[in-house]
């Protein structure tokens, strides 16, 4: 009888249930101070990955003499900023990790084809540059919540910024003067035909280009 009875005083007593709630309670907010914290420096992060795309967008966008010279410039831009002190501080704590270089598309037609854009149709909306970020940091587990990352796309997001191009000087000289050119000597016969002096107009013609077609 004695053993029962301080068998049913032990099962009545609740001296330390304080304490387990406690402990339950810490880690249950610790938990989700991590989550918040992992957010907020995220979204943080992404408003200055975006301000990267765009100045690497501006950059390599605006005309020059080839398509590849315009590539070449936005690489330079990414790397200057990706450099930088402050930013390679933050990028360089392995939480967030960015590509060698960002990303331009389709030389010719950007990234109008995942959009849905007509190829046919002479649209230039979609041409940028994207930057693929993995946020590392969302790459956590929790006590009694478990892992944030259930899919193998968590944590990643594509930055991006569209703001049309330029077209380069081989562009404007290759399909629209020389082009233009081919079609006024196509007007009349007498352009095509070598003069009094031996000389063929048509051929005589050096395509040149100004600001701009």
């Amino acid at each position: 009888m004695k053993s029962r009875y301080h068998l049913g005083r032990a099962l009545r007593n609740e001296r330390g249930i304080l304490t387990l709630d406690f402990i339950f309670a810490l880690l249950l907010g610790m938990g989700f101070a991590m989550v918040f914290f992992a957010l907020t420096l995220t979204l943080s992060l992404m408003e200055v990955t975006q301000y990267i795309s765009f100045a690497v967008a501006r950059t390599a966008l605006g005309a020059h003499e080839t398509r590849a010279e315009q590539s070449a410039l936005g690489n330079r831009k990414y790397a200057e900023l990706r450099d930088r002190p402050i930013f390679k501080n933050i990028f360089g704590r392995g939480w967030f990790r960015l590509p060698a270089q960002p990303d331009y598309g389709n030389p010719e037609s950007g990234f109008n084809v995942e959009y849905g854009s007509d190829p046919n149709d002479d649209n230039e909306t979609f041409f940028g540059a994207r930057i693929r970020i993995e946020a590392r940091i969302l790459d956590i587990t929790i006590p009694l919540l478990g892992s944030s990352k259930t899919q193998s796309e968590t944590g990643f997001a594509n930055v991006q910024t569209f703001l049309g191009r330029e077209v380069t000087t081989t562009e404007c000289r290759e399909q629209f003067n020389r082009a233009r050119w081919t079609s006024i000597i196509a007007l009349d016969p007498a352009y095509q035909n070598v003069n009094s002096t031996g000389a063929n107009p048509a051929a005589a013609v050096g395509l040149i280009t100004d600001n701009g077609c």
